[in-house]
């Protein structure tokens, strides 16, 4: 078996059937061995970046994703998709070929190099969690088995290159068979010690919530958690990153917390707790709105896949996975909530000649939404308009409400419906992220699937001049609903009224190919989710 063949053998093992990448002449052989897999299909990309962010999404709600490019021109494109996986614990395999050893020793110039060999593996040793270069077939397949259980354990990237020779040579049993990775597990007395005073705090409670985190996702913990909510009678909400971990039309459900930028009633619910249970949340500033948490460590219990802080204490020896399961495991008595959080109206009666608003633009997604949607939102006015839907189905919103990178959302939607077929993707995105991402609309096409994208067509980049307004902050405008008359086989529309949203909406769910709905607002009109945003930052001033 060659090394080649091995690596595709393990990829088939995690269950992975589409890989997205583009391809270049140091991986071409590596192309043609997944190519003639009987269960895994090659996507072919517009773009590098593109195929990262839709590997990472299709990650989101596989389990685990994959994207394959060629060296340094190839991988140095996704290196910004890979970094968002990274920082929002999306498990992505990075292939990358690379020039032969024996090219290397022949001492010419190459093609595509920068500085040395090793250059691009010390990029990514920054935004993987484990990397692999496989130099000797003797070892190679040991170093593969240990990246991937790498990826499994941390839920992040990893990389793994495999020069364009080693790919062909034969893979040494023997020494692979010397053994294979195995993932660490707890401290049998740290995690009993954790749940002992966990459980303690959660029934001495008188009102405790639980924040669930993006990592309960990407351990598919999410029917666990609804189980023991139910049972102990404790509300559930969600920060943006992790926002449909649960389905959100549940009653237990009391919104997404994002500090000062919250629901007033999502808000009182986590800061007046007693026993705040944050489970694999990561708290940045988008979950806080770029305030300080106000919430004391006295009475929070913090697990994520870095550690367990239980009030004061820290026990470092118990992995989060196995704390979880141990805990939603757990039968708690009942505790009296009995408060139902209001959401966002879910009605929509368009008004006759009126034209459209930020505000009810999202009124009318959030009535449209069913359970086979998933949504994808760009950064921007259209991840904070999000905030506010109600999303069905477990699992089913998308966006990079950490690392904020532009243009995820177009290739996100191929990722999404790529790996769940039958699931229609409404697709959120600002007219500078969509100028961006929009080749990407090609590929959905030949892909034969149909996302619903809507433009937010405001004439720039909208948080941007919330921040600090200028001509920098404008756009070219573009007539986006003509872009199928580029493609093909794609429905344009113009909106500028309630009416005509309402109308297109009608017709773009019928399509079974995709439409763009170029919806044009005000410069300076925005989401109702924005406007307490800005209102939460005018208090620091």
């Amino acid at each position: 078996m060659h090394v080649s063949d091995f690596l595709v053998e393990r990829i088939e093992n995690t269950g992975i059937k589409h890989i997205f990448g583009v391809p270049g002449d140091y991986v071409l052989d590596l192309y043609s061995k997944f190519c003639n897999s009987e269960s895994i299909e090659v996507i072919g990309s517009t773009d590098e970046n593109h195929a990262g962010f839709a590997a990472d999404a299709y990650a989101r709600v596989a389990g685990v994703g994959c994207v394959m490019v060629t060296y340094n021109v190839g991988a140095l494109k996704i290196a910004n998709a890979v970094a968002c996986a990274y920082s929002e614990r999306s498990p992505l395999i990075v292939i990358s070929g690379s020039p032969g050893l024996k090219e290397r020793e022949e001492g010419m110039l190459l093609h595509h190099m920068v500085r040395s060999f090793e250059s691009q593996k010390e990029v990514f040793e920054r935004w993987t969690c484990d990397q692999a270069v496989l130099e000797d077939p003797a070892t190679a397949g040991y170093e593969i088995d240990r990246a991937i259980e790498s990826m499994h354990t941390y839920k992040r990237p990893v990389y793994i290159e495999i020069p364009r020779d080693i790919a062909k040579m034969s893979l040494t049993y023997d020494v692979y068979k010397q053994g294979t990775p195995k993932a660490k597990t707890s401290d049998p007395q740290s995690l009993q010690e954790a749940m002992e005073e966990v459980v303690g705090l959660i029934e001495e409670a008188s009102n405790p919530v639980i924040m669930a985190g993006v990592e309960l996702s990407r351990f598919n913990l999410g029917k666990e958690l609804m189980k023991f909510a139910e049972h102990a009678n404790i509300p559930i909400v969600t920060t943006l990153l992790s926002k449909s971990v649960i389905n959100e039309r549940h009653p237990l459900f009391g919104g997404v917390y994002s500090g000062t930028a919250s629901h007033k009633n999502t808000r009182n619910l986590v800061e007046d707790s007693d026993c705040l249970i944050m489970l694999g949340v990561m708290l940045t500033d988008m979950t806080l709105a770029f305030k300080p948490a106000t919430f004391s460590k006295k009475q929070t219990i913090n697990a994520t896949i870095d550690g367990l802080d239980v009030k004061a204490h820290s026990y470092g020896n118990v992995r989060f996975d196995e704390f979880c399961n141990t805990l939603l495991s757990t039968r708690l008595q009942p505790h009296p909530f009995k408060q139902k959080v209001t959401l966002q109206d879910s009605s929509f009666v368009p008004q006759k000649d009126t034209d459209i608003t930020t505000a009810r633009f999202f009124q009318k997604i959030n009535s449209m939404l069913d359970k086979d949607m998933a949504v994808c939102a760009d950064i921007g006015d259209s991840i904070f308009g999000a905030s506010d839907l109600t999303v069905h189905h477990a699992n089913h919103f998308l966006g990079n409400a950490f690392y904020t990178s532009m243009g995820f959302s177009i290739p996100a939607a191929l990722g999404v419906q790529t790996a769940l077929p039958n699931t229609r993707p409404i697709v959120l995105v600002g007219d500078g992220a969509f100028q961006m991402s929009v080749s990407e609309i090609s590929t959905i096409i030949e892909r034969g699937l149909n996302p619903i994208i809507f433009v937010l067509n405001n004439g720039g980049y909208t948080t941007e001049r919330f921040l600090l307004d200028g001509p920098f902050n404008d756009i070219r405008n573009w007539e986006y609903h003509k872009v199928g008359e580029l493609f093909g086989d794609c429905q344009g529309f113009k909106i500028t009224t309630e009416s005509e949203l309402d109308d297109a909406v009608a017709t773009a769910l019928d399509l079974k190919v995709p439409s763009v709905l170029n919806v044009v607002v005000e410069s300076t009109d925005v989401s109702s989710a924005l406007q307490r945003l800005t209102a939460g930052l005018s208090e620091r001033v």
